[in-house]
């Protein structure tokens, strides 16, 4: 997968919204073939029309996930990127809330796995997973998206060690803030907020690349690891005045 005008056979999932959706379009435009996988119809006909293989499928569905996957021929690439956030309002803490949110981002993410690894196997490929800069430090309200996305952070990176004997390369992703359907939501500052087309362009530079961990933007996610080093007490100050009204 070095070289870029090798035409690649690409699975997505999350490919009818955001990120997920502007990297199906983007690899279509490059001429890969590209396995859209998603839910909403509009959006996947879109895809298609763009030259996409479209699969309308519940990716919570484990057995519906390996049987679709199953039916697919070849895979050099697949970025699983589907997901969800909900945020929670202390002194309330929902359970439902934090297990759904915490159910749909590893549960779409593990069932991807497990089908489309024995094609990354037989092509050598390269599985990618989307994390978050969120997962560096804690956030109030994001007790539920911040530890789901920290468990991805850990089964990346732990498949990065366990799938290199078999010859398949693992790749975290680590975006900050991307315009999307999801940040719309929120309702605090964004600093350094990409467009889904620059969080593509990173995440697809940092595949070509071989990367095993691709952050962006830098000048976000470096000052986030740095303060995830801090001493608990210290951060927690720090958290304290960031969630104040």
């Amino acid at each position: 997968m070095t070289d870029s005008t090798e035409k690649l056979h690409i699975l997505i999932t999350g490919a009818t919204s955001g990120i997920g959706k502007q990297l199906a379009k983007d690899y279509l435009l490059a001429d890969h073939h590209v396995y859209a996988v998603g839910r909403d119809d509009e959006a996947l006909a879109e895809l298609q029309a763009l030259g996409a293989e479209t699969i309308d499928l519940d990716l919570m569905d484990r057995e519906k996930v390996i049987e679709a996957f199953e039916k697919i021929d070849n895979v050099d690439l697949a970025i699983c990127g589907a997901g969800m956030c909900e945020y929670l309002d202390m002194p309330n803490f929902d359970s439902s809330v934090f297990m759904k949110v915490m159910s749909v981002n590893m549960g779409t993410l593990s069932h991807a796995i497990e089908g489309v690894l024995p094609k990354l196997i037989a092509s050598k490929g390269r599985l990618v997973g989307i994390g978050s800069a969120s997962a560096y430090v804690p956030f109030a309200r994001a007790e539920a998206y911040g530890s789901s996305k920290a468990a991805i952070h850990y089964l990346m990176k732990t498949l990065q060690i366990s799938l290199a004997p078999h010859d398949v390369s693992v790749s975290l992703v680590v975006p900050g803030f991307v315009e999307t359907p999801m940040t719309k939501q929120n309702d605090f500052p964004m600093p350094f907020i990409q467009t889904p087309a620059q969080a593509s362009q990173a995440i697809r530079d940092g595949i070509e690349s071989g990367h095993d961990v691709i952050e962006f933007p830098k000048k976000l996610t470096m000052p986030l690891k740095a303060l995830g080093t801090l001493p608990d007490l210290i951060w927690q100050q720090v958290s304290e005045k960031l969630n104040k009204k």
